[in-house]
Formats: C-alpha cells, structure tokens, sequence
C-alpha cells in the first residue's frame, strides 16, 4: 500500500499487491510494469477457480410411466428407445425438498427428495439404428403420494434422506435453502456454489404395446466449492484445424499446399570420431569413438 503523505485521514491510498509492491521496491531497472506492458509467453503455473467436489451421495429408483404417443401408430418401426434426463423440477417444504442442518453436526446437512417430476428426452429407433423422433415425456420420482401411479414401495418410494458434508454451507434464495439441478436444459445447464442434484437414465424395458417405457433413475447429490489453485501449465490447447479439401482432391491439394521436398540423406563422415563408413556393412563391426557395434541402421529417406 502506497504510504499516505498527508497526515490527515480520509486520505487516499492506492492498494497493489504485495507481488507488484515488492518489484517496485526492488530496485530494478529491468522490472516490468505488468500495468504498462503485459508479459507474453507460456507460465509455468496456472492460477484459476476450479470448482471442486467436497462430497457426493447417489441413489437408484425405477418406475413405468406412459410416453404420451401412440408408438405402433406413429412410429410402427420402432424397435428400441434411450433416455436422457433434461430437467428435474421440485418445491420446497414438507411432503417435497428439505434441507436441514443436523443438529451437534454442523458441517452435515440432511436432504429430503420427494415428489421430483423428472423431464425426458426419449429417443426412438428402427432395426437399423436410425432416429425416428425424440419424445418428451415426464414422470414423478419418489411421489409422495403412495396412490400415483410410479409409486413402488421398493424401487421409487415415497421419499428419501440424503446425509451430505457441507463444510461451507449451502446456497440460499432469499432466506430459503435451495438445490440446484445441473441439467441439459438452456436454464439449468451450469454447476452453482452449495448443493447439486444431478441424473443419468437407463431405458430397461421399452414396451410398444402399451405406448410405455421403464426407466432406471441415477440420482447423485453433491456439494460443490469454488477454490482456487495453481495448476502446472503445459500450454494453451492446439485447436485441430478442420479441411475443407475435397475427399477427391485431398492427397494432390495436401501435397501442392505443403511444405517443399527436402533431400535429407546425409554425407558419411569419413573416418574418426564416427566411422560412418563402416556403415556401408549394414552392422558396425568395431567400437569407434562415437559409433555403435549393435545397432542396425536405416538410411533417411527424403523428408525423413
């Protein structure tokens, strides 16, 4: 911090980083002002935010829900269908979602799911593996109403309570514990400091008859942290250049547009320290300063 010339207070100071403070301090004619000129180059050393897993915490559910499509109508060659979860959506409150500090243990919380009503994107295929439409169904998981029709005592009860390790708490909306769904929709697809619900679908049974697909739910729960770190550097990514040659043309295009052709075979050096000449025998025969008596060698080619 830049010292204060006035001994009056309310006077301004201009605060730099002990980094910056230090090189200005040192004397140097050769110090760089970063604020000038910035450095080009590759570090050795990256600092960045990465956003880390503390804990997480999975559960499996299952049930049968319709599609809401007449599949042997509009789709008559349909053979098989996979799934993927694009949104779960959820409320608050008894009989849904809590979150709830355990008492005597405050770096655990204790997390109530119920009543997730769960967004598909369902695709359909033929004999030959060709998509004939993708379909948006939705179905609620752990319904807290033991009369609906996905309820299973066993593979989608009513509810379930999760136990996380949330040493930095959760994140809140308004005064109100929240869990974010990290999803593949345009609203939810981003991770969030606190808490993350997340899914995988699996299509385990893919009934045409009834119009009704069976699918196994993969519930994780996590808490998530941003920190930062210094990671080592091996340089920033090379990005693959794509062609836009022709396939015909590909091989004469690549050839006339690349580098000239280099004759690279090399003169032998003649005799002391390398005895290349002996090379002419296919094997060395004698240990010369600098030679080998066992490798094989191969002449270059051009460009080689």
């Amino acid at each position: 911090m830049a010292k204060c010339r006035s001994g009056k207070c309310g006077c301004k100071t201009r605060i730099v980083s002990s980094g910056v403070q230090n090189l200005q301090q040192s004397g140097n004619a050769n110090c760089i002002d970063v604020c000038a000129n910035p450095i080009c180059g590759s570090p050795s050393t990256l600092g960045i935010m990465a956003p880390l897993i503390y804990d997480e915490i999975g559960i499996n559910l299952c049930t049968t829900f319709a599609l809401g499509a007449d599949i042997s109508t509009a789709y008559p060659t349909a053979v098989t269908a996979t799934a993927r979860v694009l949104n779960i959506t959820y409320t608050y409150g008894d009989g849904n979602v809590l979150v709830e500090a355990i008492t005597g243990r405050p770096n655990c919380y204790a997390v109530t799911l119920s009543n997730l009503t769960v967004q598909f994107a369902v695709n359909l295929y033929d004999a030959n593996c060709r998509l004939l439409a993708t379909l948006f169904p939705t179905a609620v998981y752990l319904p807290s109403d033991e009369a609906s029709a996905t309820y299973d005592e066993d593979t989608n009860p009513s509810s379930v309570e999760l136990e996380i390790f949330a040493p930095y708490g959760i994140g809140y909306n308004g005064e109100n514990p929240v869990i974010n769904y990290i999803g593949f929709t345009a609203d939810n697809a981003y991770i969030r400091q606190g808490l993350n619900l997340y899914a995988y679908a699996k299509v385990l049974d893919f009934e045409i008859d009834d119009d009704t697909v069976t699918v196994g739910l993969t519930l994780v729960l996590q808490s998530l942290y941003f920190a930062g770190y210094n990671v080592a550097s091996e340089g920033k990514i090379n990005t693959p250049k794509g062609s836009i040659i022709t396939p015909d043309n590909s091989s004469c295009m690549s050839f006339v547009t690349g580098d000239l052709l280099n004759l690279a075979i090399k003169p032998l050096e003649l005799g002391p320290p390398n005895c290349e000449e002996q090379y002419k025998q296919g094997c060395c025969q004698q240990n010369c300063a600098g030679g080998s008596t066992d490798d094989t060698v191969v002449l270059p080619g051009i460009g080689g």
